[in-house]
C-alpha cells in the first residue's frame, strides 16, 4: 500500500495531467494540496503526471481564452478536441485537467468548471476564476460518472455542492459515503 506525502495510506490512485492555458486567479498550490488531502483521506493518491503551462499561438489564445460552457457529457466538443490537440502526444493515461481563462454559458453567465467530456477522453476544464475547490470538485464528477445522482449536493461541507464559490474559505469539504463508494468503482482509478 502506498503512502502519500500527507501520510495517507492509499490503495488506489488517480493520475492527472494539468495543463494551464491561463493564470489561475485562485491559489493553485492550495488547490493541489486540498485535492491531495481530500482524495488521500479516502485512500486515493492524487498523482500528478505532468504540470505544464502551454504556449499558445495568438490564434489559439483568442480561440481558447473563453470555453463554451455547454458542458455536455459523452460527446465530442470541438473546443475539447482543440484542447486535446494541444497535448495529444503527452497523455497516455489518466485524466486531463485544463485551466482556461473562462467558461461561458451565455453572454452573462459563467461556470467555475466543467467535467463533461468525450468518451475515452476523460478531462475537466477549470476556469481561472474558479476557486481552490473547483479542481477537486470537477475531478469528482469524472470519477463519479455522468450517471451518478444526485449530481450536486446542497451542503457546503460536501465538495460536490453546486457552486464551489459557496464553500467557506479555509474549510475542508468532503465526500459522503455514497460518493466514495461510487468513486472507488471508477475505471479511472489504478491500484497502487
Amino acid at each position: 500500500m502506498k503512502t502519500d506525502k500527507h501520510g495517507n495510506k492509499c490503495s488506489q490512485r488517480v493520475l492527472v495531467h494539468i495543463f494551464s492555458l491561463a493564470l489561475p486567479q485562485f491559489d493553485y498550490g492550495k488547490a493541489i494540496t486540498f485535492a491531495e488531502k481530500l482524495y488521500g483521506s479516502n485512500g486515493i493518491c492524487f498523482d500528478i503526471g505532468q504540470q505544464q503551462c502551454l504556449a499558445l499561438s495568438a490564434a489559439q489564445q483568442v480561440k481558447l481564452q473563453v470555453i463554451d460552457g455547454a458542458c455536455k457529457w459523452d460527446q465530442n466538443n470541438s473546443e475539447q478536441d482543440d484542447l486535446f490537440d494541444l497535448v495529444k502526444a503527452k497523455i497516455f493515461s489518466g485524466i486531463a485537467i485544463f485551466i482556461v481563462g473562462g467558461i461561458s454559458t451565455s453572454a452573462t453567465s459563467t461556470l467555475a468548471g466543467c467535467a463533461g467530456h468525450a468518451p475515452l477522453k476523460p478531462a475537466v476544464v477549470v476556469s481561472a476564476t474558479g476557486t481552490m475547490y473547483t479542481l477537486a470538485h470537477e475531478l469528482g464528477h469524472v470519477l463519479l460518472t455522468s450517471s451518478y445522482s444526485p449530481v450536486h449536493e446542497t451542503s457546503t461541507s460536501n465538495i460536490m455542492i453546486n457552486g464551489t464559490h459557496q464553500i467557506p474559505a479555509g474549510s475542508s469539504p468532503t465526500f459522503n459515503a455514497s460518493q466514495i463508494t461510487q468513486i472507488k468503482k471508477s475505471t479511472h482509478l489504478q491500484t497502487c
